[in-house]
Protein backbone atom coordinates (compact mmCIF):
# COMPACT_ATOMS: atom_id res chain seq x y z
CA UNK A 1 0.00 0.00 0.00
CA UNK A 2 1.44 3.38 -1.25
CA UNK A 3 1.08 6.72 0.58
CA UNK A 4 0.54 9.79 -1.86
CA UNK A 5 1.40 12.97 -0.04
CA UNK A 6 -1.56 15.09 -0.16
CA UNK A 7 -1.23 19.08 -0.18
CA UNK A 8 -4.17 21.10 1.24
CA UNK A 9 -3.64 24.42 -0.81
CA UNK A 10 -6.21 26.84 -1.17
CA UNK A 11 -5.67 29.72 -3.45
CA UNK A 12 -7.66 32.91 -2.06
CA UNK A 13 -8.04 36.50 -3.59
CA UNK A 14 -6.94 39.24 -1.62
CA UNK A 15 -5.69 42.36 -3.32
CA UNK A 16 -3.51 43.41 -4.16
CA UNK A 17 -1.39 39.60 -4.44
CA UNK A 18 -2.64 36.15 -4.00
CA UNK A 19 -2.69 34.61 -0.88
CA UNK A 20 -1.96 31.04 -0.46
CA UNK A 21 -3.59 29.37 3.02
CA UNK A 22 -3.33 25.84 4.53
CA UNK A 23 -6.86 24.56 4.24
CA UNK A 24 -7.90 22.71 7.71
CA UNK A 25 -6.75 19.71 8.19
CA UNK A 26 -8.99 17.47 10.12
CA UNK A 27 -7.70 14.99 12.25
CA UNK A 28 -8.23 11.59 10.68
CA UNK A 29 -6.80 13.25 7.59
CA UNK A 30 -3.21 12.08 6.30
CA UNK A 31 -0.65 14.35 7.59
CA UNK A 32 1.00 17.39 5.63
CA UNK A 33 3.52 16.44 6.73
CA UNK A 34 4.09 13.51 4.10
CA UNK A 35 4.39 10.61 6.55
CA UNK A 36 1.05 8.67 5.96
CA UNK A 37 0.10 8.97 9.42
CA UNK A 38 -3.14 10.07 10.45
CA UNK A 39 -2.80 13.93 11.67
CA UNK A 40 -4.14 13.52 14.96
CA UNK A 41 -1.50 10.44 14.96
CA UNK A 42 1.75 12.26 13.81
CA UNK A 43 2.13 16.38 13.91
CA UNK A 44 -1.10 17.50 15.56
CA UNK A 45 0.12 17.57 19.51
CA UNK A 46 3.25 19.55 17.57
CA UNK A 47 0.95 22.24 16.05
CA UNK A 48 -1.77 22.67 18.75
CA UNK A 49 1.29 23.70 21.15
CA UNK A 50 2.65 26.05 18.41
CA UNK A 51 -1.12 27.69 18.01
CA UNK A 52 -0.91 27.83 22.05
CA UNK A 53 2.25 29.67 21.98
CA UNK A 54 1.20 31.92 19.55
CA UNK A 55 0.03 35.60 21.03
CA UNK A 56 -3.72 35.52 21.13
CA UNK A 57 -4.87 37.94 18.44
CA UNK A 58 -5.75 41.54 19.55
CA UNK A 59 -8.78 42.43 21.29
CA UNK A 60 -11.28 44.72 20.03
CA UNK A 61 -11.73 48.62 21.75
CA UNK A 62 -14.10 48.14 25.00
CA UNK A 63 -17.71 49.33 25.10
CA UNK A 64 -18.47 50.65 28.30
CA UNK A 65 -22.11 52.32 28.63
CA UNK A 66 -21.63 55.08 26.05
CA UNK A 67 -18.03 55.28 25.85
CA UNK A 68 -15.64 53.26 23.69
CA UNK A 69 -12.09 52.78 25.19
CA UNK A 70 -9.09 51.38 23.81
CA UNK A 71 -7.55 47.80 24.68
CA UNK A 72 -6.10 47.50 28.13
CA UNK A 73 -2.58 47.30 27.03
CA UNK A 74 -2.85 50.51 25.41
CA UNK A 75 -3.52 52.67 28.32
CA UNK A 76 -7.47 51.79 29.25
CA UNK A 77 -6.68 51.91 33.10
CA UNK A 78 -5.25 55.27 32.93
CA UNK A 79 -7.96 56.72 30.65
CA UNK A 80 -10.44 55.86 32.72
CA UNK A 81 -8.50 57.26 35.55
CA UNK A 82 -8.25 60.90 33.69
CA UNK A 83 -11.83 60.54 32.17
CA UNK A 84 -13.39 59.65 35.61
CA UNK A 85 -11.15 62.54 37.17
CA UNK A 86 -13.46 65.24 34.60
CA UNK A 87 -16.45 63.72 36.53
CA UNK A 88 -14.95 64.48 39.50
CA UNK A 89 -14.04 67.83 39.34
CA UNK A 90 -17.43 68.83 37.55
CA UNK A 91 -19.23 67.25 40.66
CA UNK A 92 -16.81 69.18 43.40
CA UNK A 93 -17.52 72.55 41.22
CA UNK A 94 -13.90 72.57 40.01
CA UNK A 95 -15.69 73.93 36.44
CA UNK A 96 -12.39 75.72 34.88
CA UNK A 97 -9.94 72.52 36.04
CA UNK A 98 -12.72 69.80 34.68
CA UNK A 99 -12.73 72.06 31.46
CA UNK A 100 -9.00 72.10 30.70
CA UNK A 101 -8.49 68.43 31.84
CA UNK A 102 -11.27 67.52 29.23
CA UNK A 103 -9.17 69.50 26.31
CA UNK A 104 -6.54 67.45 27.46
CA UNK A 105 -8.22 64.09 27.20
CA UNK A 106 -8.34 64.84 23.66
CA UNK A 107 -4.88 65.43 22.77
CA UNK A 108 -3.71 62.61 25.33
CA UNK A 109 -6.35 60.05 23.90
CA UNK A 110 -7.67 61.31 20.05
CA UNK A 111 -8.86 57.46 19.93
CA UNK A 112 -11.42 58.09 21.70
CA UNK A 113 -14.39 60.32 21.69
CA UNK A 114 -14.29 61.20 25.74
CA UNK A 115 -12.58 64.65 25.21
CA UNK A 116 -15.89 65.70 23.53
CA UNK A 117 -17.99 64.15 26.06
CA UNK A 118 -16.72 65.23 29.05
CA UNK A 119 -16.72 68.49 27.23
CA UNK A 120 -20.48 68.51 27.00
CA UNK A 121 -20.44 67.70 30.99
CA UNK A 122 -18.90 71.09 31.46
CA UNK A 123 -20.90 72.85 29.26
CA UNK A 124 -23.88 71.69 31.02
CA UNK A 125 -22.34 72.23 34.54
CA UNK A 126 -22.09 75.69 33.47
CA UNK A 127 -25.49 76.03 31.81
CA UNK A 128 -24.79 76.79 28.50
CA UNK A 129 -26.69 73.97 26.66
CA UNK A 130 -26.37 74.95 23.29
CA UNK A 131 -22.46 74.74 23.60
CA UNK A 132 -23.12 71.57 25.10
CA UNK A 133 -25.15 69.83 22.56
CA UNK A 134 -22.53 71.06 19.96
CA UNK A 135 -19.76 68.95 21.78
CA UNK A 136 -22.17 66.09 21.59
CA UNK A 137 -22.38 66.44 18.41
CA UNK A 138 -18.61 66.18 17.75
CA UNK A 139 -18.68 62.90 20.05
CA UNK A 140 -20.76 61.60 17.40
CA UNK A 141 -19.29 63.26 13.74
CA UNK A 142 -16.54 61.43 15.72
CA UNK A 143 -17.51 57.88 16.35
CA UNK A 144 -19.64 57.94 13.00
CA UNK A 145 -15.86 58.43 11.29
CA UNK A 146 -14.46 55.83 13.16
CA UNK A 147 -17.43 53.70 12.40
CA UNK A 148 -16.48 53.97 8.82
CA UNK A 149 -13.14 53.36 9.21
CA UNK A 150 -13.76 49.90 10.82
CA UNK A 151 -14.40 50.57 14.34
CA UNK A 152 -16.91 49.07 16.02
CA UNK A 153 -19.84 51.19 18.42
CA UNK A 154 -22.47 50.08 19.89
CA UNK A 155 -25.94 52.07 18.23
CA UNK A 156 -26.69 52.90 21.60
CA UNK A 157 -23.92 55.21 22.33
CA UNK A 158 -24.92 57.73 19.51
CA UNK A 159 -28.69 57.25 20.34
CA UNK A 160 -27.90 58.23 24.20
CA UNK A 161 -25.73 61.55 22.44
CA UNK A 162 -28.77 62.09 20.38
CA UNK A 163 -31.07 62.09 23.97
CA UNK A 164 -28.82 64.34 25.42
CA UNK A 165 -28.42 66.31 22.47
CA UNK A 166 -32.72 66.49 22.02
CA UNK A 167 -33.09 67.47 25.63
CA UNK A 168 -30.61 70.39 25.44
CA UNK A 169 -31.76 71.71 22.49
CA UNK A 170 -34.74 72.58 23.97
CA UNK A 171 -36.03 75.89 24.59
CA UNK A 172 -36.05 76.58 28.61
CA UNK A 173 -39.66 76.76 30.21
CA UNK A 174 -41.61 80.00 29.88
CA UNK A 175 -41.15 82.17 32.92
CA UNK A 176 -43.93 81.79 34.92
CA UNK A 177 -46.17 85.10 35.07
Amino acid sequence: MSCVRQHFLVQVDHPPANVIKMAKIGRNDPCPCGSCKKYKNCCLAKDEAARAAAPPPEPKPRHIGRFIYPREDDGYERLMEDSNAVIDMIHAGDIDAAEQAAHELLVRYPEVHDGYDRLGMVCEARGENRKAADYYRKAIAFIEEHTQKGDDFPHEIVASFHGLIDRLDQPPPAALE
